[in-house]
């Protein structure tokens, strides 16, 4: 309505402006037909808005809804130029030097039009349909750790000097570094990093701290500097493994650790494994149960069982008894490793239970033994006839020489030769 007054209006003041023959305009004027003119938008919001703006008003949240903890579970941005190639289009319209070349022989290639391509259009759909996954970017090999791609394992910077104190010859080592999360009814949803490492000297000193920063490198900092002030002294039986058998639990996550001799090495749980270098302990063997995965229940469990450990001495002045070790490469000659401070022995034992130096730190508990595993083969007839014979001549070699030993039966005399 607004441009049909503008155009009457403007009639009017042409005509009017005539000083000459105005009645003239005026008879010969005609009467035109009524016009409706309706108002039309050429631009909307979608041209005015970039991809970023567009996509963040579909999987935004508000201010409000981030305070109450919304939109954890937000829709995925979807690239809608995957699969889209540059000229490709609904009219499959040849363009020279674009999408084909500019000369064919001697003809040269005009501008056509060749009709759209089905298959090029289900491969758009396709593409945008699937799943986009995002490769994660792997650590260099002299920074991994457990993983290619998380930090867990992996070696840190010695904890800050204190004083004159440099901590020279100590190690840092990441065990756990994950993200957290706290969201409260007030204020919106705040992230951290969590960071639990463990310090020690590959001497018997060791700790291990848990700190909590918006950075990880700083996280990893804070713990490094609070496990740095609670080193605790663990003692090693000859400087390479365990005083004895023990068992530590914590929570739902139980540790059955053995002590073993030189050159066995380590066979437990990588997080032990990562604990038993920085301390120093070079063989073990340690199995866990309940829970596996719970990184600091475990450091725990296993850090208590270290530092109730007793030592030889302690053992034989509680019992009243002298401790004897009996060894493999001793050819299993009894030697007496520790007896009672005072030098009173009790001539009453203890119960047999009490004994048991292999059990007895367990608290009467034992690990899970699973039964081995029968062959495929144990039902064949061969096998089985190969298992009875084996089974009647399983002792005789040893049985033979003891009679030897005891004249029980005349030695076996090497064959003269024909020589002699």
């Amino acid at each position: 309505m607004s441009v049909a007054r503008y155009t009457v209006s403007l009639a009017l003041r042409q005509i009017n402006g005539h000083s000459k023959g105005a009645s003239h305009l005026l008879t010969s004027c005609r009467v035109l037909p009524t016009v409706n003119i309706y108002p039309a938008r050429n631009n909307s919001f979608f041209r005015h808005e970039d991809n970023d703006r567009l996509w963040a008003s579909v999987t935004g949240v508000s201010n409000t809804g981030k305070k109450k903890g919304r939109g954890k579970k937000q829709r995925s941005i979807i690239n809608l130029h995957r699969g889209q190639i540059i000229g490709e289009g609904r009219a499959g319209m040849v363009w020279p030097g674009l999408t084909s070349e500019t000369k064919r022989g001697d003809e040269i290639v005009k501008r056509s039009q060749h009709g759209p391509k089905q298959e090029y259009f289900d491969n758009i759909i396709k593409q945008r349909g699937a799943k986009q996954t995002f490769r994660s970017v792997k650590l260099m090999p002299l920074q991994r750790g457990w993983t290619g791609t998380t930090r867990a394992g992996t070696r840190s910077y010695p904890p800050d000097p204190v004083g004159d104190y440099d901590f020279e010859g100590f190690e840092t080592r990441i065990l756990q570094l994950k993200k957290v999360t706290n969201t409260s009814g007030t204020v919106k949803a705040v992230f951290r990093f969590s960071a639990m490492v463990v310090v020690g000297n590959k001497n018997g000193i060791g700790g291990y701290a848990v700190a909590k920063a918006k950075k990880w490198d700083a996280a990893v900092r804070k713990a490094t500097n609070q496990a740095a002030q609670r080193l605790q002294y663990l003692h090693r039986y000859e400087g390479h493994t365990l005083n004895h058998n023990f068992f530590s639990q914590q929570t739902a996550t139980k540790v059955y650790a053995f002590r073993k001799e030189e050159g066995y090495g380590l066979v437990c749980h990588r997080c032990l494994k990562t604990i038993c270098d920085t301390i120093g302990v070079h063989n073990m063997y340690a199995k866990v149960e309940g829970s596996t995965k719970n990184i600091q229940n475990l450091t725990k469990a296993f850090f208590n069982g270290l530092r109730e450990q007793e030592t030889h001495q302690e053992l034989a002045d509680r019992l009243k008894l002298h401790v004897v070790e009996i060894r493999k490469e001793h050819d299993y000659l009894p030697v007496v490793v520790a007896s009672p401070s005072d030098g009173e022995v009790t001539k009453e034992p203890p119960p047999k239970e009490e004994l048991n130096f292999e059990t007895l730190y367990f608290d009467g508990k034992m690990s899970l033994q699973k039964g081995k595993k029968r062959p495929f083969y144990a039902e064949n007839e061969g096998h089985k006839r190969a298992e009875r014979h084996r089974r009647m001549l399983r002792i005789q070699r040893k049985a033979r020489h003891e009679r030897m030993i005891y004249e029980l039966e005349p030695p076996i005399m090497p064959k003269e030769s024909e020589d002699s």
